[in-house]
């Protein structure tokens, strides 16, 4: 897969792209329907941002990402199958560009195969671009377009970004597996940590989490993740680790797998969210925290 961060550098590429366009935050099912023109049609483009654009327009109101790690989204892309993914970074001068600017300037770069886009699509300045103008546009140029009506599964509705956000924060694992095709992931790199579930015969992978993370209620998850080509499971606590006593109180993921040994420190590892155990919460000491973690060790075990 070709990573592009400008429009610039479509210019060394000479056969039609087949784009589909969007953040695809998540890569949910709706995302997914948005690739299949294109990977049926021949070189698959996908056009996204590499920031959300409420991030520069509306701070306060930029949400929280399903996919807050850019090497997670890119990773994404290229397991569906994208050839070339255009990650513009979303600029000042980029968000007051016409819609039909922003087309043009693509159209000039490279030949345009087709574009697919949602039905609420908007693009371009203060949102002016829509699937309408994208079909006039395609119409007056010749290329095929796709205007997807909204992905909905029964029993939770129309599938959305926001959607997912919103049945992760009550976690409701099940919907959101069946809005993204698969479990919830969260990725990050192994950190060092204090080592005291280790005393305990229960060592664990430490990950620190973004602030710009959407995540599910703070808690204890049975888990799962690829080490090494080989499938583990495990116990994981997302969370504040508030019985243990910090200066400084971050959000984490520490992991236990089992019947599994290694060194994980400076790796990135993605781990999914199997099944919700219990709430996180505070103990009286640390002899009744090692005891709750032996129990939640084994509830998850029998899961």
């Amino acid at each position: 897969m070709q990573l592009l961060s400008s429009i610039a550098e479509l210019k060394n590429i000479q056969s039609p792209i087949h784009w589909a366009m969007g953040f695809f935050d998540g890569f949910h099912l709706g995302h997914q329907q948005l690739l299949m023109p294109a990977k049926q049609a021949g070189l698959t483009g996908m056009l996204s941002f590499a920031t959300h654009p409420m991030q520069l327009l509306c701070p306060e109101r930029a949400p929280k990402l399903l996919c807050p790690d850019l090497a997670q989204r890119i990773a994404l892309a290229e397991a569906a199958g994208v050839d070339i993914l255009l990650l513009l970074p979303f600029s000042e001068e980029l968000s007051q560009i016409y819609p039909r600017d922003f087309l043009d300037a693509i159209a000039e770069a490279c030949p345009i195969g087709s574009i697919s886009v949602g039905e609420n699509w908007q693009f371009g300045r203060g949102g002016m671009g829509d699937a309408a103008y994208l079909r006039g546009y395609a119409q007056e140029k010749g290329f095929a377009y796709f205007i997807h009506e909204l992905c909905e599964l029964e029993g939770i509705g129309v599938v959305s970004s926001s959607r997912v956000r919103e049945r992760l924060a009550a976690a409701d694992l099940a919907a959101v597996r069946a809005m993204l095709g698969r479990d919830f992931c969260i990725e990050a790199e192994v950190e060092h940590g204090q080592q005291l579930a280790r005393q305990w015969g229960y060592p664990t992978a430490n990950m620190r989490l973004s602030e710009q993370a959407a995540l599910p209620p703070f808690g204890v998850y049975a888990i799962s993740a690829v080490i090494d080509g080989q499938r583990v499971h495990g116990v994981a606590n997302l969370g504040l680790r508030p019985s243990i006593n910090e200066a400084c109180k971050i959000v984490r993921l520490e992991c236990h797998f089992f019947d599994w040994s290694g060194d994980l420190y400076g790796q990135r590892l993605s781990v999914e969210l199997r099944h919700f155990l219990r709430a996180e919460r505070r103990f009286a000491g640390l002899d009744e925290l090692r005891a709750q973690i032996e129990r939640d060790a084994l509830d998850a075990r029998a899961l």
